[in-house]
């Protein structure tokens, strides 16, 4: 059975849509659990209503009563969920009513452990958002595959392709989740799940991207964002993570070797903020960065033992199979020059 997972804060104006298109999901044996993190719009009256409306369906409501952020929601969910397989769905997205279908053929290869919907603009219906990614190493961001291409003219060169993951439509095998337990909560946001995505390659199993399933996803702009109250956090929440998964998730000799590189770009881009655009948020949110993570270095070393305590897959492997290899150069001219 899968059990769908829908993190939520203020996204009422979404949830109608998303919830509309799961509940015509052709799939018999699904429960849908929604978590409200604490949301100040109409969201929770929303589900309760679709509960009502709904009571053949498995539907469940978790409310916070704090905001916990996104990778600490889903867990207080995990914990509550009954399925082998949980998906993560954000409320931004309509699903193809076939979605679960396509994820089930990923994961029946017994070496898969996770699979990633393919997310497909939500008003452009022809415009690929992202194919799964592979993972820069220079700071554990993620290089999206497809990024904007045509649909039509790339479905049939699609393939279970080998990728980092994002949560926004992502099932995972319930035992690789309780290998890697789940997200780490202290990342919280942003990119919480390539951290999660990196972790199961590390505990053994692949991630692939689940061709034949469509996910239509909004795309927003970073203060869109209803977790995001200024712009500088989303570069300490950037920054604070690149430094923290560095640490957890690399070999000894490959933190040494990136780390510098990630201190480097987030500041560089730091200081080109300031000179260039009389910008002070990424600098500040990079600074904050690195006082957060010398606060929180002790538990970033518990987490890297117990990480490298169950660690199947090493690094050669990982960075063949799920990493690009492109330079730091080239990356910037072909996908963030402009």
């Amino acid at each position: 059975m899968f059990s769908i997972i829908i993190a939520n804060y203020n996204g009422g104006r979404y949830l109608q849509d998303c919830l509309d298109s799961v509940l015509n999901s052709n799939y018999a044996s699904y429960e849908l659990i929604v978590v409200d993190d604490a949301s100040t719009d109409d969201s929770v009256s929303i589900i309760r209503n679709y509960i009502n409306q709904n009571k053949d369906k498995k539907i469940r409501l978790i409310k916070n009563k704090k905001n916990l952020g996104a990778a600490q929601s889903r867990n207080v969910a995990i914990q509550k969920a009954k399925g082998d397989v949980i998906v993560f769905l954000d409320n931004d997205t309509q699903v193809d009513p076939f979605w679960l279908v396509g994820l089930e053929e990923a994961l029946k290869d017994p070496e898969v452990g996770a699979a990633q919907s393919l997310l497909i603009d939500y008003e452009n219906r022809n415009l690929i958002q992202m194919a799964g990614g592979k993972l820069i190493p220079h700071t554990h961001w993620v290089l999206p595959l497809h990024h904007k291409d045509s649909y039509k003219k790339v479905r049939k060169v699609l393939d279970f392709y080998e990728i980092i993951a994002i949560s926004a439509a992502l099932a995972v095998k319930k035992e690789a989740i309780e290998i890697v337990e789940g997200f780490d909560e202290k990342e919280a946001v942003t990119t919480e799940d390539i951290d999660f995505s990196m972790k199961i390659w590390i505990s053994g199993y692949r991630v692939v991207l689940a061709k034949n399933s469509i996910v239509y996803h909004y795309t927003k702009k970073p203060l869109e964002r209803s977790y995001i109250k200024k712009i500088e956090n989303i570069y300490f929440h950037l920054a604070k993570n690149s430094f923290r998964s560095i640490i957890k998730n690399y070999e000894l000799v490959y933190v040494f070797k990136y780390l510098p590189f990630s201190l480097a770009i987030n500041l560089g881009r730091g200081f080109a903020f300031l000179i260039f655009r009389k910008d002070l948020s990424a600098l500040k949110g990079s600074l904050k960065a690195i006082i957060w993570n010398i606060r929180n270095f002790a538990d970033t070393l518990d987490e890297r033992k117990h990480i490298n305590g169950s660690r199947k897959k090493n690094w050669s492997y990982i960075y063949k199979h799920a990493m690009t290899s492109e330079s730091l150069i080239n990356i910037y001219l072909n996908y963030f020059r402009n």
